[in-house]
C-alpha cells in the first residue's frame, strides 16, 4: 500500500514539474528580480554610465537583442533589460530574472576582445529569456513537496530527511543547473552569430576560465557549471553546425577591447632568485 502511495506521490511531483505548478509568472520574475537589483545596487559600487565599459556593454546588448524575431520580442516584453558593471575584482557575471544583467570589472579585466564580452553577455541574456530562474524555482518547490509527502508517508526521521535533501541537491539540482548553463551556451552563441560577431570570442572566454581554474578547479559533479573543456567542444560543434547551415564562409576578425585590461599586458613570470644566469 505504502509503495503505491509513494508511486502516486512521484507521479504528482512529476506532473507538477511538467505543468509548471510552482513556476513564478513573468510578472513575479520581474518583481523579485527588480527588488533584488535595488537592494544589490545599494551595496555594490557601479561604474558610471559614462564609463566606456558600461557604454560598450549596452551597445553589445542592443545588437544581441536586435536579433530576436517579432514573436521573441513579444515574449520578452515583461522584462526590464538593464546592463551595469560592478567595480569588483571578482571574475564573474550574472543575470537576474527581471532582466538586470551585471558584469564584474574583474571579468572584463581577463578579456582582450569585444567578442568575448559579447559572448558572455549573450549567455546571460539567455538565462533571462529562457526563464531559467523560474524553472529552477518550480523544480525546487516540486521536489520539496515530494520529499515532504514521502517523509510523511514513511515517517522518516530528521536525519533521513536531511539525507534525502542532500541527495536531492547533488543528484538533481546541480545537473539541472548544468543543463541550463549548456542551454545558455547554445542559444547564446547562436545570438552572437546572428548579430555578426565572431563566435570564437565565446570559446576564448571558456579557455580563459579553464586557465584560471588550473588544477585547483572544482570537479564537474560538484559544480553548477559544466566542465569548461566540454563547453568548448560543444560550442565548436554549434559554430560548425550554424556555419554550415547558413553557408557562412568566414567570420569577421576579432576586435580588441577599447580599454586596457590586465590580460592585454600579462605580468612577466617571476624570476627564481636561486637560479643562476
Amino acid at each position: 500500500m505504502k509503495r503505491s502511495i509513494a508511486l502516486a506521490a512521484v507521479v504528482v511531483a512529476t506532473t507538477a514539474v511538467s505543468h509548471g505548478q510552482f513556476k513564478p509568472s513573468k510578472a513575479d520574475q520581474v518583481k523579485e528580480g527588480t527588488k533584488y537589483a535595488m537592494q544589490l545596487e545599494k551595496e555594490v559600487k557601479l561604474l558610471p554610465e559614462s564609463d566606456i565599459r558600461v557604454r560598450l556593454m549596452r551597445d553589445l546588448a542592443a545588437k544581441l537583442l536586435a536579433t530576436r524575431t517579432d514573436k521573441e520580442k513579444k515574449q520578452d516584453e515583461p522584462y526590464t533589460f538593464k546592463f551595469n558593471v560592478i567595480d569588483s575584482k571578482e571574475v564573474n557575471a550574472f543575470a537576474l530574472p527581471s532582466g538586470h544583467i551585471y558584469f564584474y570589472t574583474g571579468l572584463l579585466d581577463q578579456m582582450t576582445t569585444v567578442e568575448e564580452f559579447a559572448g558572455v553577455l549573450g549567455h546571460e541574456l539567455i538565462h533571462v529569456r529562457r526563464e531559467h530562474w523560474a524553472s529552477a524555482i518550480n523544480a525546487q518547490m516540486t521536489r520539496r513537496a515530494g520529499i515532504l509527502v514521502l517523509g510523511t508517508i514513511f515517517g522518516a526521521n530528521r536525519d533521513t530527511m536531511t539525507l534525502a535533501q542532500a541527495i536531492d541537491q547533488f543528484g538533481i539540482t546541480l545537473p539541472a543547473s548544468r543543463g541550463q548553463e549548456s542551454e545558455s551556451d547554445r542559444y547564446g552563441v547562436a545570438s552572437v552569430m546572428k548579430a555578426g560577431f565572431n563566435p570564437q570570442g565565446m570559446v576564448m572566454t571558456f579557455e580563459m576560465f579553464r586557465r584560471l581554474k588550473g588544477k585547483g578547479g572544482s570537479p564537474e559533479f560538484l559544480s553548477s557549471h559544466p566542465d569548461d573543456s566540454k563547453r568548448i567542444i560543444n560550442l565548436q560543434k554549434e559554430i560548425a553546425s550554424y556555419t554550415k547551415a547558413n553557408k557562412v564562409t568566414g567570420w569577421p576578425a576579432l576586435t580588441k577591447l577599447p580599454f586596457e585590461t590586465s590580460a592585454m599586458n600579462p605580468a612577466p613570470p617571476k624570476q627564481d632568485p636561486n637560479k643562476k644566469g
